[in-house]
Formats: C-alpha cells, structure tokens, sequence
C-alpha cells in the first residue's frame, strides 16, 4: 500500500539491448478453407504494405541505419538520464519520510512517557490533596468542637447578663412609673392652673377684639362717608369741567381738519390723523379738547386714541379703526399638519401661510393678530411667526392626546 502523495513505482519498459522490431505474435492455423484464404489474402495485402512502406521511407527515418539508430540511442540515454534522476528524487523523498516516521515514532514514545508522568504526578497531586482535606477536616472538627463550647459559654453569659437587665430594667421601670405618676399629677395641676389663666386672658382678649372691632367699623363708617362726600365732590367737579370744556369748545366752534388714512397697524385696523382747527392761540388745554373732540370715520364716531400739541394750530390726533377695513384684514391659506412633534411627546404641530398682507405693514404684527380657527379650536394668533422667501408662515403647537 503506497502513501499518499508517494511516488508511483517504477517499472522499466526498454532497454537498448532490446530487438526494435518485436517478435510476430503465432498464427494458429484453421481447418476451415475460407478463414486460411482470407488470411492468405490479409498477408499479401500485409506485404504490399510494408514493400510499398519500405520503398516510400525516407533514409532519415529508417531503423536499419546506424545513424538512425545512434540518434535513438542517444534519445534513450537522455530519457534515461532524466529516469535516474527522478528515480534518486524518489529515493530521498522516501529517505526523508522514513525520518519523518522516526521522529513520529519518537514523538509518541516521548508523548507516552510523559503521560505516563502526568499520570503519576495527577495521582501524587490528588493524593496529597486528600491528604490535606482530612487533616484540614480534623482541624475543623476541632474548631467546631472549640467554637461550640465557646457559643454555650457566651450563651450562658448572656443569659445571665439578661436576667441581671432585666431586673434592673424591671427596678428601673417602677422608678419610671412612681415618676411619671408624680409628673402627671404635677402636670394636672399645672394645666388646670395655666387652662384658669387662659380662660381669664381669652375674656380679656375677647373683649379687646370686640373694643377694636368697635372703633374699627366706626372708622370704616367715617371713612365711607368721608370718600363718598369725596367722590360726589370729584364727579361733581369732573362734570362741571366737562360741561365747561363741551360749552367752551362749542363757543370757539373747534373740529377736526385734513382727516388721512395711514398704513394698517394690526388685524383689522388702520391708523387715521386729523389736525385740530379754530383753536385759540390763547387756549393753554388743547390736550384736553383735541381728546373730547369727536370725529367720523365710515360713519362712526370716534374720539382720539392720543393727541399730539405741536402749537395752538398744529394739535394732531390720532386714531386706531377696527371696523370697517377690508384691506387691513390678512387671512391664512394652506393649512398643513405636520403631525406629532415626536412619540409621546402629546402635542401636535399645524402651519399655516399668511395672506394678504398690507403693503408696508409688520408682518410679526399681523402674524400675531389675525385669528385662525381649526381642528374645533380658535385662536387670537400664531404662536410662532417667521418669514421664509418673503412669505409669513405661522405656527401652532398644541395638546392632543393621540399623540401620547
């Protein structure tokens, strides 16, 4: 049985001493005519054969000529030069393998020795170990023995540190009692002392508030009186100025000149200004006047939110109308949900794009003021405003329980 990877054997196929032209193999000679004519017949056919081969072969490669048959030769010699070769390659490769086999052999005789070794060292080990654990087991049997008496001799002294507390606790407590006995008797008369004393300070206290609550509500009522002869005496001066003011301002016949319309101001409303004519140069409460006079915008009245004294003909008033303004009116389109702010987070996030903005006007304002109503909920304004490319979005973030 050859190895694996082992060279295939050798067997030599020719040598030189061999003929070049091998024997015929027998004819065996048949009974039968026809087979005997029929070979007859391959015969002749044989011999034209080779005479024709022999006629047509070249010199070169004829096998009778001594120069054909030294190249041959020499062909052999170098294939057998190269079998040699091979053949020694062979042979150390066995050489090598049977040292292989060797070191094998001497690596598991020396594997074997050395557990062999292990073995008896394991069985050293494992009894030096037993041996340890007996005596480590007759050492603890001692400890405990030795432990033992000691926890019956702390028991017992215990026991009897025990009885001697309890005694003097028992001592101790009938101290305590007699004690406490005395002090809840101490502490009796002393709470049926201060409770006399209370009862005395409660009615002396007791009367007190009723003698403060006295004078107090005498104050209250001269006070009330006192601010209500006051507050007549205030109404009574306000209307008096007031009808003064109304028939002065009539007497020097003031009204309200060069009424303009300015730029919207918030959702809804526009700014108006007008000067304040046929006032006096003399006349020291323009203020006043320009904030009692009247004017109509769209067919309401309105007085001046504030007034501004520039001279005795240069009083300007201003006005805030939130009725009637069409153009100040800023609507929102595009309403878009943006969902929840993030899981579990329980608010919901809504944009919405704010149209029809004045020209010239705050777009914060407007975005703060003018109402938008959704989901069932209405609102005064956006929570949050920015401005992107020109445009003014706004922002709602509010509760929703399908967000938790």
């Amino acid at each position: 049985m050859t190895r694996p990877g082992s060279p295939p054997p050798y067997y030599p196929r020719s040598s030189e001493a061999d003929p070049l032209i091998g024997p015929r193999k027998p004819y065996y000679r048949r009974q039968s005519s026809f087979i005997l004519i029929a070979i007859k017949l391959i015969a002749a056919a044989t011999m034209v054969i080779i005479f024709l081969s022999s006629v047509s072969l070249s010199p070169r490669d004829d096998p009778l000529d001594p120069d054909v048959r030294d190249r041959i030769r020499n062909e052999w010699n170098i294939e057998l030069r190269q079998h040699q070769e091979e053949l020694l390659k062979r042979i150390d490769t066995q050489k090598r393998w049977r040292l292989e086999d060797d070191d094998r052999i001497h690596l598991r005789e020396q594997w074997g020795t050395e557990v062999e070794k292990h073995n008896r060292e394991v069985e050293e080990t494992l009894r030096r170990d037993e041996d340890k654990k007996i005596r480590i087991r007759e050492r603890w049997g001692k400890e405990v023995e030795k432990h033992d008496k000691e926890v019956e001799e702390i028991r017992r002294r215990d026991e009897e540190e025990r009885i001697r507390i309890h005694e003097q606790w028992r001592r101790e407590a009938e101290e305590h009692d007699k004690e406490v006995e005395e002090g809840r008797r101490r502490e009796e008369q002393e709470s049926i002392r201060l409770r006399e004393q209370w009862g005395r300070e409660v009615e002396e206290h007791e009367r007190e508030i009723e003698e403060r609550q006295r004078r107090e509500e005498q104050e209250r009522i001269r006070l009330r009186e006192q601010w209500s002869r006051e507050v007549q005496e205030h109404e009574r001066e306000v209307e008096e100025r007031r009808k003064y003011e109304e028939e002065e301002r009539l007497r020097l016949n003031m009204f309200w000149s060069d009424l303009e319309s300015h730029t919207c101001t918030t959702y809804g409303t526009r700014e108006y200004t007008a000067r304040l004519v046929n006032v006096p140069s003399y006349y020291n409460r323009r203020v006043e006047a320009c904030m009692a006079t009247p004017v109509q915008i769209h067919g309401v009245e309105y007085t001046p939110k504030w007034c501004e004294d520039h001279g005795p003909n240069n009083v300007i008033g201003h006005w805030e109308v939130d009725q009637h303004e069409p153009d100040c009116a800023s609507y929102w389109i595009w309403y878009k949900d943006f969902g929840c702010i993030s899981p579990g987070s329980g608010q919901r996030r809504i944009e919405h794009y704010l149209e029809n903005i004045p020209s010239g006007a705050d777009w914060k304002e407007f975005c703060a003021t003018t109402p938008a109503s959704f989901r069932g909920m209405h609102f005064t304004g956006a929570q949050f405003c920015f401005n992107r490319n020109s445009a003014t979005w706004g922002h709602w973030v509010f509760d929703d329980e399908s967000c938790n």
